[in-house]
């Protein structure tokens, strides 16, 4: 049995994802075996993000959509800094996030990332490089 690859998404991929019209689960899925999880705090920010604009409680609702489809693990949040806490996870998780700085702070941890390229494709040399 084939091992899979856990990946954790963050707020800011999934905005992307939503607003670039990328389809970036089934890009991932299509180059491996993948399990997607997000953390609970992760919705909270979104859900919050939601209250403000309603542009952004459609992109929200988005995403609701595609957490139920893709059938997304979610995590309890532990630490109330979803960073802090993608961090730490990165030890176990694949951080798919397109925060530069967050991006640099795992990879200090020596964890691994994903994140999309040019608005157009998803970046996974840190897994394919295995």
């Amino acid at each position: 049995m084939v091992k899979k690859i856990k990946i954790i998404i963050d707020t800011n991929f999934f905005l992307s994802m939503v607003r670039n019209k990328i389809f970036a689960l089934e890009q991932l899925k299509e180059k491996l075996p993948i399990e997607f999880f997000t953390l609970s705090r992760v919705l909270f920010e979104l859900q919050g993000l939601g209250k403000s604009d309603k542009k952004i409680k459609k992109e929200v609702s988005l995403v609701e959509q595609i957490i139920k489809i893709n059938n997304l693990k979610i995590i309890e949040s532990e630490i109330n800094s979803v960073d802090d806490e993608l961090i730490k996870l990165s030890k176990e998780y694949v951080i798919a996030t397109n925060d530069k700085e967050l991006r640099k702070k795992v990879h200090q941890k020596g964890g691994k990332t994903v994140f999309i390229r040019s608005l157009t494709y998803i970046d996974t040399s840190d897994i394919l490089e295995e």
